[in-house]
Parts: structure tokens; C-alpha cells; sequence
């Protein structure tokens, strides 16, 4: 009889290491069965990360989206699972809808982006509204890391080049060189850019925009400057493109049309991300600065 607890102790403590068990094996089958579904379009989107430089952060991204997590770990645990089966399984349904609508009609975007609305509908599933208020963040990055449809890009960036072309052109007319514009066209007395090669830097917008999201997510700001921030990079990248252009017509005019062609013209996109970084350093610095004086009155 003396026994008697310890066989008990015994007993539950067996329990739960099968139930932790189980667990893991439950856990350890969804990953498979996800692997299994997903293998091909991961691995064209890998493959996307490795060749396009406008989505080469897609091979950073997602650790920094772990990482968030990672550091959210805390306020996870705090908040007790409310699993929504209902809303959960239809999210996780409609997904996979969109994975096999993307599948048979060829279309990419459609296949990758069920991805992250498997991984909400999961969220939703096992754990409730709360813990994936808390990944939303996390999901929207995966999401900024998939490549947009090449129709839906050109329909965001054709706007933009147009700023940057006609700013672009009052910059150079104030500078004295004599310019026609038509178009994206700057035809010069020396040389001819074609905004929509000179300033494919401002195809990389989603890069900033990604890029804007993080310094975001580690900032202090109230939601809202956060908002205006990241919105903001737009604005930043016409910004730094309009440099770039000017600055090519301004050497090509005045020192060598060659300037504007090969090694240049691939610096000159490096340059340009480089700058539009900078700006919104700045500019987080001074939103900050602004808060912080805010807050100390």
C-alpha cells in the first residue's frame, strides 16, 4: 500500500510523456503531409529567391520572421489556447482551393500564397484569434516575400516610373541640359534613358517595403507612424530613383554618355537600394526623435 502513490505518480507521469508523445508524432505528420503537398512550389519559389534580385530577400525573410515569433514566445505562452475549429477549418479549406486553382490554372502567385493562409488557418485551428494576432506580423512578411504577378507589377510600377521620368525631366531642364520626354523616354542631345530599363530599381519596391516592415517591427512607434512609415517607402524609392536618373542624364551630358551603359548602369541599381535604405534610416530616426520629445512633454 505504501506503494500505492508512487505507482500512481508513476502512472500520470507515463501519461503525459505518451500524450507529449503523441503530440510530437501529430505535429511531425502535418509537417510531412505539408512538405508533401508543397515540395514543387517551394521549390520554385527557392528557386525565384536564388535568380530575382527584386525577391532575393526571400532567402532572409522568413528567418526574420521566426525570429519575431522567437521573440513573441512569451506573450504566446501567456495567452491560453481558444482553438476556432469552425473558422479555422474553412480558412484551411479555402486554401487549399486556392492551391489547386493556382495548380490547374498555372498561376504561381495563387499556389505560394495559400501557403500563408494554410499557415493562418492553422494558427486559427489550434490555438485562436489571439496567437494569430500575434503571427499576423510574421505571415505578412511571408507573404511580401512572394512574388508578385508580373500583370499586377507593372500596374503598381508603371504609375511610379511615370513620377520619376517627369521629375526626373524638371531636374535636368533646371540644370540647363535641353530634354524631351515621352513617355518614360528622356531623349538627351547626347544619349536616350529609357526609364523603364534605367530605373528598373524601382521594380525592387517590395524589397523596401519588406525592408520598411522590419525596422518597423523593432521600433517603439504607435501603430499608426508605423503605418506611415512603411507606406512611406514608396515615396522613398521615387525618391531615390529620381536621383539615380538625374544624376545618369547629368554625367552623360556633361562627361561621357557611357557613364549611363554596362558596369554603371548595374552600380547604379545598387546604389539607388543603398540610398532609398539610408532615407528611411533617416527618416525612422527622426520619427523616433519625435516620439521620444512627444513622450518627454
Amino acid at each position: 500500500m505504501m506503494h500505492l502513490p508512487q505507482s500512481k505518480d508513476w502512472f500520470f507521469s507515463g501519461l503525459k510523456v505518451a500524450q507529449r508523445g503523441w503530440s510530437v508524432a501529430c505535429w511531425a505528420m502535418l509537417g510531412l503531409a505539408f512538405l508533401l503537398l508543397y515540395a514543387h512550389t517551394l521549390r520554385g519559389l527557392l528557386g525565384d529567391w536564388r535568380t530575382d534580385p527584386d525577391y532575393s530577400h526571400g532567402l532572409i525573410v522568413p528567418f526574420v520572421a521566426l525570429y519575431l515569433l522567437y521573440l513573441r514566445r512569451a506573450a504566446l505562452a501567456s495567452i491560453p489556447a481558444a482553438p476556432r475549429i469552425a473558422i479555422g477549418t474553412v480558412v484551411i479549406g479555402f486554401s487549399q482551393l486556392m492551391f489547386l486553382a493556382g495548380y490547374l490554372g498555372a498561376e504561381f502567385f495563387l499556389q505560394r500564397s495559400s501557403i500563408v493562409l494554410l499557415f493562418a488557418g492553422c494558427a486559427l485551428l489550434f490555438f485562436g484569434w489571439n496567437h494569430l494576432k500575434i503571427a499576423a506580423l510574421s505571415l505578412f512578411l511571408l507573404q511580401l516575400c512572394i512574388p508578385l504577378p508580373t500583370v499586377l507589377l507593372y500596374q503598381i510600377t508603371g504609375p511610379l516610373q511615370s513620377l520619376v521620368s517627369s521629375n526626373s525631366e524638371m531636374i535636368l531642364r533646371a540644370a540647363g541640359i535641353p530634354v524631351f520626354r515621352s513617355g518614360n523616354i528622356l531623349q538627351l542631345s547626347t544619349m536616350t534613358l529609357n526609364i523603364a530599363e534605367a530605373c528598373s530599381g524601382i521594380r525592387s519596391l517590395v524589397s523596401l517595403i519588406t525592408l520598411a516592415v522590419i525596422m518597423a517591427s523593432f521600433s517603439r512607434l504607435s501603430r499608426g507612424v508605423r503605418v506611415f512609415f512603411v507606406l512611406s517607402a514608396a515615396g522613398v524609392a521615387i525618391v531615390a530613383n529620381t536621383f539615380r536618373v538625374s544624376c545618369t542624364g547629368l554625367l552623360g551630358y556633361y562627361v561621357r554618355p557611357e557613364l549611363a551603359m554596362g558596369y554603371w548602369h548595374l552600380a547604379g541599381g545598387w546604389i539607388v537600394f543603398v540610398s532609398a535604405f539610408l532615407l528611411l534610416a533617416l527618416e525612422m530616426h527622426l520619427l523616433q526623435r519625435l516620439n521620444r520629445a512627444r513622450s518627454a512633454a
